[in-house]
C-alpha cells in the first residue's frame, strides 16, 4: 500500500517511533525518516533533498511542538522540499477540543490519538491523502503564537 512513499515521524518518544516504524513497515514502507522534535523536522524538511509524502508529527514536544511545524511547514518556503500536497498526521494522547480547532485552522489532514493500532493508522493515511483543499496562507497568518501553545 505504502511502497515508495517517504515518510517522517516525529516524537520525542522513542518507544512510539520504533512502534510507528514498525506498523508503516507491515504497512509496506521502506522510507521512514526520524526527526525528536518539531524544531529537528523542520530542519530536516529545509535540509533533506527528500520529498516527504506524509509527515506524521505528535502535538506535544519540548522543542517545537506539532502544532508549530504544521504552522511552519503550511507558511513557510520550505515547500520547494516537500509535495505541496504533503499530508500532515498530528497525534496526542490528549486530545483537546483546543488542539483539534487549531489543527483544522492549519489544515491537518487527519488527527490519531494515542494509542492506535495498525488499522487506525492505516485508515488515517488513506483519509489523510482523499483530504484536498486549498491552502488559504491568509488564514495562517491571522493565527497567533498562543493558538500553537499546547496546555
Amino acid at each position: 500500500m505504502l511502497e515508495g512513499l517517504n515518510f517522517l515521524i516525529v516524537d520525542d518518544d522513542v518507544s512510539t517511533i520504533d512502534s510507528l516504524s514498525q506498523q508503516l513497515k507491515r504497512l509496506g514502507t521502506t522510507k521512514v525518516s526520524v526527526a525528536k522534535s518539531g524544531s529537528e523536522a523542520y530542519g530536516l524538511m529545509t535540509r533533506a533533498r527528500v520529498r516527504f509524502d506524509y509527515v506524521i508529527s505528535d502535538v506535544c514536544m519540548a522543542d517545537g511542538n506539532g502544532l508549530e511545524l504544521l504552522y511552519h511547514i503550511r507558511t513557510t518556503t520550505v515547500a520547494r522540499y516537500y509535495r505541496p500536497d504533503m499530508c500532515v498526521i498530528l497525534m496526542s494522547g490528549m486530545a483537546s477540543r483546543d488542539i483539534a480547532f487549531a489543527a483544522s485552522r492549519l489544515d491537518v489532514n487527519a488527527f490519531l490519538v494515542k494509542p492506535f493500532g495498525l488499522t487506525q493508522l492505516q485508515s488515517a493515511i488513506v483519509a489523510a491523502r482523499k483530504r484536498t483543499f486549498h491552502l488559504d496562507r491568509d488564514n495562517y497568518y491571522k493565527l497567533t503564537p498562543a493558538h500553537l501553545q499546547v496546555a
